[in-house]
């Protein structure tokens, strides 16, 4: 456990623990590849040759009619007179392979990225990006279908989610790390790592793409959708907020694949945005390639009528190096934009050199004989250690926001009364983007909370009572079986939130509110006067300050997926402490009434997210109570005000002490406040703080920890409201904090201005 808290698991180590992986050949002689007899004496079979060399070849070998489809996801198609198997582009892998199950072996599924954003554990990330890694190798081998399209996945992963959690009413918050660019950024480095670089440095495990290039995060609201919307953004916004999640995945983890999003930006749909293709290319130094989303080129003139039709559309998707279309604008429309001139061949030859450059990276064109990749064996998906850190990643997930009385953790032997909607959940813990968890589908095999607690309560007695029939429906004959159990208990633990039905792709929030028939169970249960633990399921942050006065303790258990329930009842009955924090900020209910929906600005009054909401949260961003308690204090002479120059490094020394009577885990986050600062400009940035490091360790009771946090100058850099990045004169702080409770700080002064990046035009 403390391997997985304190450095990033060693990927060799994960490949060595799968057993030996070179002499057979997965999938049998019947497996599509390329590059065997009798086409392997193609230049582009040669490995002596570059990569360009032979990608060029295969090109010149390809007939104009059969590029569209080639460039088409789901499925590139075959060329058999060259004996260029067919490729699906697309595996999901958001919190796990999105796959069907290879008989009784399923893909391992890890907690949704918001849970995953929680536990504050880049290492762990870069965990899941392995595991995928590796099981999707293995489960491609196998010919193993995607869940939800009858076509075999491919190697290259429609994931990280990596936008911005801008708002808690957005439906796919759940598939987000939170509301913070920099651990947004941190999470798409250690994702992109996990699944591309594995021990066989030739090749390829995986590939991610990067999704949604740009600005996504309305899918359904009113009149407003996902495939029209145009999302208008200010420089300031664009470079502040929206894309450093973008440049630390792409600079630091080398992502070799980027989706572009249904929505447009600025005017111009982002499938169609040169302007953004410079950003990409120029600003981040991108060289992979670029995806549509599903049906994203058709949106182009058909919901944005940015274009008159749809070969013009495609003429536009692949000026802007669109280089696969999810959907049919390619397949039917590509060649005929050629030959109407509005697009020259070179133009969808480098389309097709970016993508064919993955399928070689991934060592689909090579000898396999030496390919370790090639020989994963089947029985890695699953694998016990692979669901061992699926579990460890679910129990560093939760959140404790509230424990009044010290009611958690519960004795064992007590008369616990199990209720609310999602006290039997099983597909209801898991979130979106799913693979099959059971052998032949559905969600039977899942333990569900009530079943794990009822198991954690030895010697005691634990009724089952949901009370709802959904979480928006709590029927007074259910509700009643409910209370009667709640009046003969000791202690209640209710499984409340809400799910898929009020937030998903395509369906974003109005309120944030748990549903109105739920709050009136739970002050119902509040009257009958016990102990009450309130469970939460849920993506984006729910407001629960009109009844929360009532509730003993609250856990934040997003949607903790396949190892929910046992991690649950292991949190609930103490057997973990809850180390976990908040990635979002925990609004109160009218939030949603003082800031319109579709606004993209984060600064408009009063605010988004901790870095610019300037009212009073709920629960803050960071905040996440222990069964322990926690001190912090600087190391030995640590300065209280620093003079920074430019181009040196400075460490900030924090220690970490367990100060309670059990063991648990703590996170410290650093951030940097400007206090004093004149951008260029002469404005003045209203940014409030900025998440720039955190660390989280587990320690025993009485141990501590020494933390380095490094900084430079950089670290402090700003943006202008033109998008110039600087490191601005003036006075900041340093702050190092648990999220609540004592803080340190130092005052730094910067005496210059240093320009780091000017803005593309």
């Amino acid at each position: 456990i403390g391997f997985c808290l304190n450095r990033p698991m060693s990927i060799l180590f994960l490949f060595l623990i799968l057993g030996s992986c070179v002499g057979t050949e997965i999938g049998g002689s019947t497996f599509p590849r390329a590059c065997v007899k009798p086409y392997n004496t193609y230049p582009f079979c040669n490995t002596k040759l570059s990569i360009d060399d032979r990608v060029d070849n295969l090109i010149s070998l390809l007939k104009d009619d059969e590029i569209g489809s080639i460039l088409t996801a789901r499925e590139s198609v075959a060329v058999p007179r060259i004996g260029l198997p067919a490729y699906d582009w697309g595996m999901n892998a958001i919190h796990g392979v999105q796959s069907k199950c290879a008989g009784n072996r399923c893909p391992t599924s890890f907690p949704n990225p918001c849970g995953l954003g929680a536990s504050f554990n880049s290492s762990m990330v870069h965990t899941l990006g392995a595991v995928i890694g590796f099981e999707a190798r293995a489960l491609w081998h196998e010919r193993i279908q995607e869940g939800h399209h009858d076509v075999p996945i491919g190697l290259d992963a429609w994931s990280p989610n990596i936008n911005i959690n801008r708002d808690p009413r957005w439906g796919r918050n759940q598939e987000v790390p939170g509301e913070d660019p920099f651990w947004t950024g941190v999470y798409g480095e250690m994702y992109t790592k996990g699944i591309q670089a594995g021990p066989d440095k030739r090749y390829l495990l995986g590939a991610v793409t990067l999704k949604h290039w740009m600005a996504y995060s309305v899918d359904k609201y009113g009149n407003a959708s996902r495939h029209s919307f145009n999302a208008v953004i200010s420089k300031y916004d664009f470079h502040n907020t929206y894309t450093p999640g973008w440049e630390q995945a792409i600079r630091a983890g080398q992502a070799e694949g980027i989706m572009c999003s249904y929505n447009a930006v600025n005017g111009t749909p982002t499938c169609a945005s040169r302007w953004l293709l410079k950003v990409l290319k120029q600003d981040f130094n991108y060289s992979g390639y670029i995806t549509s989303d599903s049906g994203a080129l058709n949106n182009i003139w058909k919901d944005h009528h940015y274009t008159p039709n749809a070969t013009t559309a495609a003429a536009a998707a692949a000026k802007a190096e669109c280089d696969i279309n999810s959907g049919g604008i390619y397949k039917h429309h590509l060649e005929e934009a050629v030959r109407e001139g509005f697009i020259p061949k070179h133009d969808v030859h480098r389309l097709l050199r970016q993508s064919f450059k993955i399928r070689f990276k991934l060592g689909l064109f090579d000898p396999i004989e030496n390919q370790p990749y090639w020989h994963v064996p089947p029985d890695v998906v699953g694998k016990k250690y692979h669901e061992d850190m699926a579990k460890l990643a679910t129990l560093e997930s939760m959140v404790l926001l509230k424990n009044d009385k010290k009611t958690l953790p519960l004795k064992p032997g007590s008369k616990v009364a199990v209720i609310g909607p999602h006290a039997k959940a099983q597909r209801g813990m898991c979130g979106n983007y799913l693979g099959h968890l059971c052998p032949g589908g559905g969600f039977k095999c899942l333990e569900t909370p009530a079943e794990a607690l009822t198991k954690q309560n030895v010697g005691g007695t634990t009724t089952v009572e949901e009370g709802c029939t959904s979480v928006s429906d709590c029927p007074s004959s259910q509700t009643g079986k409910a209370i009667a159990a709640v009046k003969q208990s000791d202690v209640v633990v209710f499984f409340g939130g809400i799910g898929e039905s009020i937030e998903a792709e395509g369906h974003d929030r109005h309120n944030i509110t748990i549903p109105e028939q739920q709050v009136a169970f739970i002050e119902e249960v509040i009257k009958v006067g016990k102990p009450i633990v309130l469970v939460l399921f849920n993506g984006g942050a729910l407001s629960i300050e009109s009844f929360v006065d009532g509730v003993d303790s609250v856990l934040e258990a997003w949607y903790p997926s396949f190892h929910g329930g046992a991690a649950l009842a292991e949190t609930i009955f103490g057997n973990y402490n809850p180390g976990g924090k908040l990635p979002q900020t925990f609004y109160k209910a009218d939030y949603v009434n003082q800031i319109p929906f579709l606004d993209m600005s984060m600064t408009v009054p009063p605010g988004r997210g901790y870095r610019y909401y300037t009212g009073t949260p709920a629960y803050p961003f960071g905040f996440g109570l222990s069964y322990t308690t926690f001190s912090l204090k600087f190391g030995q002479a640590a300065a209280t005000h620093i003079v920074a120059e430019h181009g040196i490094g400075y460490t900030a020394e924090v220690h970490v002490r367990n100060t309670g009577d059990r063991e648990g885990d703590e996170v410290v986050m650093a951030f940097f406040k400007p206090k004093n600062v004149t951008l260029p400009s002469g404005r003045t940035s209203p940014l409030l703080k900025q998440l720039f490091g955190f660390q989280r360790v587990r320690l025993g009771i009485s141990e501590t920890k020494k933390l380095q946090f490094m900084w430079d100058t950089k670290t402090l850099a700003m943006h202008d409201f033109d998008g110039t990045k600087v490191v601005p004169e003036g006075m900041f702080e340093l702050v190092f904090s648990r999220g609540h409770g004592v803080e340190l700080t130092q005052v730094v002064k910067i005496a210059s201005t240093r320009t780091v990046r000017q803005p593309l035009v």
